[in-house]
């Protein structure tokens, strides 16, 4: 029976998918790998234009951003050496606890051993020799016989018990040293980051004095504050201008704007500095919200997206921008440490960031923001009441 025209075409289609398929996908991948590394590159240009704007402005404002970098380093460095001497005492524990349950098996089978030891004495130093003479029934000398190989050659494998369970503790003995050997390497790494790290919020604190002191004699708070309020929405436009021609995410979630009113709060704290209201001594509006809570609290991403931003711009110090698609942003503002980089992708819940008070702010704090198509979004409406990521 031949094959029809018809038939032969759907064949053929359906070879040239199998054929071709995989090669599409490597180069759609490959096409959107290119397309980010545009974007950063187009970012990291935005970041250069930005310090090279700072360049003319305080020298002390170029002060803060160097000093709340470096902070933000040695935060991060503290933090991750506290992790390795939690796992290093956790380890420790686990092998002392080793130990002795080794000690304990070595107890045993030496006890064991003793018994066996004994018992082989009482018989004399030619109990085999014994056996054959003494017994005059075959069958029972045939017994004991069997009886004493099995009671020798248990006596040679608790000898070799012994001798294992020693050198595991030896063996466990050498682990011990050297990860208490580690653990006092990286306490003292850990003393020495802590020491430089009160030496740069001292000068911190210098430098925040004498910016508060420039501004007050030149009387440019109110010029200071509309300066930066332009700053950030310049970002943002180029923000939203970049990554509209980004790759989108492989998986495919419910869009941005039907979370409303359903989204966690990055983090639990008070809320202060509530959208909307006046700042103190201009007539510009909060375009955000100030989440009081501890220095170094764990700060999460309310959604899914893609980093877009994560760098000191001043007013602001430590900054995260995360791009939702259609327009939404999430921006989290005077950070201590930024853990994600420009490109990454994030989901909800997400540690981003550590609470800090960049950016010159006297007490610690998280400044959020949500905005569509650049405009600033109550954030009060958008996440739930009461629902919190855990800060950690």
């Amino acid at each position: 029976m031949s094959t029809s025209p018809l038939r032969k075409l759907l064949l053929m289609m359906l070879v040239a998918g199998l054929v071709i398929g995989p090669f599409a996908i490597a180069a759609d991948k490959a096409t959107s790998e290119k397309q980010l590394k545009s974007v950063l590159r187009k970012i990291d240009k935005l970041k250069q234009a930005i310090d090279a704007k700072e360049d003319s402005k305080s020298q002390y404002i170029k002060q803060l951003k160097s000093i709340e970098v470096d902070i933000g380093k040695l935060s991060r460095k503290i933090r991750a050496l506290g992790n390795e001497i939690g796992s290093k005492k956790s380890e420790l524990k686990s092998l002392r606890a080793t130990r002795l349950e080794h000690q304990r098996k070595l107890s045993r089978e030496n006890e064991y051993l003793a018994e066996q030891v004994y018992a082989a004495f009482t018989l004399g130093r030619q109990e085999k020799v014994k056996l054959l003479f003494s017994q005059q029934d075959p069958q029972k000398l045939q017994r004991n016989l069997v009886y004493y190989q099995y009671f020798s050659n248990a006596r040679v494998d608790l000898i070799n018990a012994v001798q294992g369970s020693i050198d595991k503790i030896i063996e466990t003995e050498q682990l011990i040293q050297q990860a208490q050997l580690d653990l006092e390497k990286n306490q003292q790494a850990l003393n020495e980051q802590k020491k430089q790290f009160d030496q740069d919020l001292g000068k911190r604190k210098i430098i925040i004095g004498s910016l508060d002191k420039q501004l007050k004699k030149q009387g440019g708070n109110l010029s200071r504050l509309e300066d930066e309020a332009a700053q950030l929405q310049n970002l943002i436009k180029s923000i939203e201008k970049l990554f509209a021609d980004a790759p989108e995410s492989e998986i495919s979630l419910k869009s941005f704007a039907k979370l409303k009113g359903k989204l966690a709060w990055p983090l639990k704290g008070k809320l202060r500095k509530l959208f909307g209201r006046t700042k103190p001594q201009s007539d510009l509006r909060w375009q955000g919200v100030k989440i009081e809570a501890a220095n170094g609290s764990h700060v999460m991403a309310v959604s899914h997206g893609r980093v877009a931003f994560a760098d000191w711009l001043r007013g602001l110090g430590n900054l995260i921008i995360i791009d939702h698609g259609n327009s939404y942003l999430s921006l989290y503002g005077h950070n201590e440490s930024l853990f994600k980089t420009a490109g990454e992708w994030v989901e909800a819940g997400d540690v981003i960031s550590s609470v800090g008070s960049s950016g010159g702010e006297q007490k610690a704090g998280l400044y959020f923001e949500i905005r569509k198509k650049g405009k600033p979004q109550n954030p009060t409406r958008w996440c739930k009441s009461g629902n919190h990521f855990d800060s950690g």
